[in-house]
């Protein structure tokens, strides 16, 4: 069981969606408290419960925009999608409840709500789930129509090159862009030589002739995948890492410390335990 708290985890690294998010989950949260009145929260009732209502809202909006977009600034490397796990989820949805009750309990007895006046903490707890299931549940159908789209994505690519007799075109261009699409950068697919994730950026290795060069950009490892993964010479070797397999020269070390040799590239590329025996037989069958 422990064993899959280190499973990996999706983690959304997109500025936008995630403000979205945010957005959305704090007007409903506040809506719902209108609507439903738990614990006798009446916003007709008087103006205090309507600024306690709102006070909460924002104090869920604050949290989740420390959470979700201060926090992955500061520490890249933690909150990168890549190495993001369901422990590292579960650890942070608890730190999130906890300001949020803290938060409510604060803002309760500020306002001095009647209905609060006994059990604050337990009432407040209560009150906290809500947002943060909210925002776990659009996170999480944002995953999974992602993970549609790269479904379909996949097959698309499978048809075209089960009408091209099984391989990819090796003069398609490869478009990938930035976050904000402010950055556009294209390759053909027979140049690329690897994709590997960078805290908040992905660094992508290309041939431009003779030489292997490099371009940054904002933009997460998953989302890179998704884009690449329907040509079959484009593998994932490692967590943090895309490799083209007609670029790699050969698989050099022992276990459990193995990488890939591309010619011309300066440092050799890591390839996890469990990918080696497929990579072997990728490079044997050359």
């Amino acid at each position: 069981m422990f064993e899959n708290l280190n499973q990996p985890y999706p983690f959304n690294n997109n500025f936008k969606h995630n403000l979205r998010t945010i957005a959305f989950v704090c007007m409903g949260f506040m809506l719902i408290m209108l609507y439903f009145q738990p614990f006798g929260i009446n916003f007709l009732a008087s103006s205090k419960d309507g600024y306690f209502v709102l006070v909460i809202g924002l104090v869920s909006a604050a949290t989740f925009f420390f959470n979700t977009l201060i926090l992955p600034g500061l520490f890249p490397k933690i909150f990168e999608s890549a190495r993001w796990t369901v422990r590292k989820e579960l650890i942070w949805n608890v730190g999130m409840f906890a300001v949020l009750i803290t938060g409510f309990t604060l803002t309760a007895l500020f306002f001095r709500i009647l209905s609060f006046q006994s059990l604050t903490v337990f009432r407040s707890g209560a009150l906290a789930l809500l947002p943060l299931i909210l925002f776990n549940l659009v996170n999480y159908n944002n995953s999974l129509k992602t993970k549609v789209v790269q479904v379909f994505d996949s097959g698309r690519h499978w048809l075209a090159e089960e009408r091209k007799g099984g391989h990819s075109s090796p003069d398609v261009t490869i478009k990938l862009e930035s976050e904000n699409g402010k950055e556009v950068f294209e390759v053909e697919l027979k140049n690329i030589v690897l994709v590997q994730s960078a805290s908040n950026y992905i660094e992508i290795f290309y041939r431009e002739g003779a030489l292997i060069r490099k371009q940054m950009i904002r933009q997460t490892l998953s989302a890179a995948e998704s884009v690449l993964s329907g040509f079959h010479t484009i593998k994932k070797c490692h967590r943090c890492c895309l490799v083209n397999t007609d670029q790699v020269s050969r698989l050099t070390g022992a276990s459990p410390n193995y990488t890939l040799e591309v010619n011309g590239l300066e440092f050799r590329i890591p390839i996890s335990r469990q990918n080696v025996s497929r990579f072997r037989k990728i490079l044997s069958s050359r």
